[in-house]
């Protein structure tokens, strides 16, 4: 779709699929023997963009197996405001706590799982592939349930709200190339698709009884 600020969709478009191909085609452990590629474009010409305004829920507390539901307002570059509701649900196993709930664009959970540059670098084609094909689409917006517990990830596996006694055995590979720890874990999620590239984020705040 057109923008008025920024690069024009071609421009990004062409960015986003050479650093897929980078990743894949300069893999330092094996060379791919790519043949061929098939691109399918659809080309709009109005904008197509939304931003995440707000998100809540009617609740302030909730147990484990409880569902949550969430409502999110969405402003759309030009029209009147989407409004999408989701239910996702409290694992069973939740801590008593706070639970935080993140309302977000996909790019902000891909950064949350991220592996740094390091661990990128020692990845083999396989990982690096598994990785790309779980990128979470741009035009969805994503409900997350975040527990404070460290999340592991190890070449393409994430490994949420590991114990401290699991995490105590792996601390010698902690800030090394073969693993990157984050101070939470996502645990549960859900998703609705949208007719817009969606971004933003925002956090809510559960109290688990």
């Amino acid at each position: 779709a057109p923008t008025e600020n920024g690069p024009a969709p071609a421009f990004s478009a062409a960015l986003m699929l050479g650093e897929r191909f980078t990743r894949i085609f300069g893999n330092p452990v094996a060379q791919p023997q790519i043949m061929g590629l098939d691109l399918e474009v659809s080309l709009t010409n109005e904008r197509r963009a939304a931003r995440l305004e707000t998100a809540r829920t009617a609740v302030t507390e909730a147990r484990p197996g409880d569902e949550i539901q969430v409502e999110a307002v969405l402003r759309p570059y030009r029209g009147e405001r989407i409004v999408r509701r989701l239910a996702i649900k409290v694992p069973t196993s939740a801590n008593r706590g706070p639970l935080r709930i993140l309302v977000s664009d996909g790019d902000t959970l891909d950064r949350m799982r991220r592996v740094n540059d390091a661990s990128a670098l020692r990845l083999d084609l396989g990982s690096t592939i598994a990785l790309l094909n779980k990128q979470h689409a741009n035009n969805q917006l994503y409900v997350s349930m975040l527990e404070p517990h460290p999340q592991a990830i190890i070449e393409d596996k994430v490994m949420p709200a590991m114990p401290a006694s699991i995490m105590n055995v792996m601390d010698g590979m902690r800030g090394t190339q073969d693993m990157t720890v984050t101070g939470e874990s996502s645990v549960s999620e859900a998703s609705v698709p949208l007719d817009y590239v969606v971004s933003g984020s925002q956090i809510i705040s559960v109290d688990i009884k």
